[in-house]
């Protein structure tokens, strides 16, 4: 005879245990989920970053300017994964520069470059993915947090992107730094994650 206590964990065992196939995405219209003023914009590049612009995100296309703004931040320790080396020349100069993200140095390392899965041009979001992130925690953790985002994968609009998803199962969309308002609507930033966000476009 089980108890109350086996119960309850064999529910939550059996709520854990990996779907044996993933539920199919919704099929819907483009019309329904594209708004109206995106058939005006046809670069998916300049719209990303006047979108992510506008919600607070830093963007850059050059490695050198990215660089800079990282000197002008004051920035001591910043984490470069090991499949981003060719980044590490250009922050070595100003900063220390490690490879391995560790909890017991989390209040040190003030800034993370990581690769994202690919960004959204009409939310202004990019997208980080299991597969695609060496460290979810170096991603959500330092103050500063620079994806790495490629130009062949901006999707244009949000249905787009939900096309194109891979089959990862922690996917985070990130639109602009942290931000969180108390009740005196007071905002703000880097309270539940990054307070600076930014993305080096390659």
């Amino acid at each position: 005879m089980s108890t109350a206590r086996e119960q309850i964990f064999s529910s939550v065992r059996a709520a854990l245990a990996p779907l044996p196939e993933r539920t199919p995405r919704p099929v819907f219209s483009k019309d329904v989920a594209e708004p109206k003023w995106l058939a005006a914009e046809t670069d998916s590049l300049a719209l990303f970053q006047k979108r992510a612009e506008a919600t607070g995100t830093k963007c850059f296309t050059d490695m050198d300017a990215c660089a800079s703004w990282l000197r002008t931040q004051a920035v001591r320790v910043v984490y470069i994964p090991a499949p981003l080396t060719h980044l590490v020349a250009l922050c070595s100069e100003f900063c220390e520069v490690t490879s391995e993200y560790s909890r017991t140095r989390v209040n040190e390392i003030d800034a993370a470059f990581t690769p994202s899965a690919g960004a959204i041009a009409e939310s202004g979001s990019i997208i980080l993915s299991d597969e695609s992130t060496p460290d979810r925690l170096a991603a959500l953790a330092p103050w500063h947090h620079i994806a790495l985002v490629s130009r062949a994968e901006i999707h244009r609009t949000i249905a787009d992107a939900l096309a194109a998803m891979p089959a990862d199962p922690n996917l985070i969309w990130v639109t602009g730094p942290s931000k969180t308002a108390d009740v005196e609507g007071i905002l703000i930033q880097g309270v539940h994650g990054p307070g600076a966000q930014a993305c080096l476009i390659l």
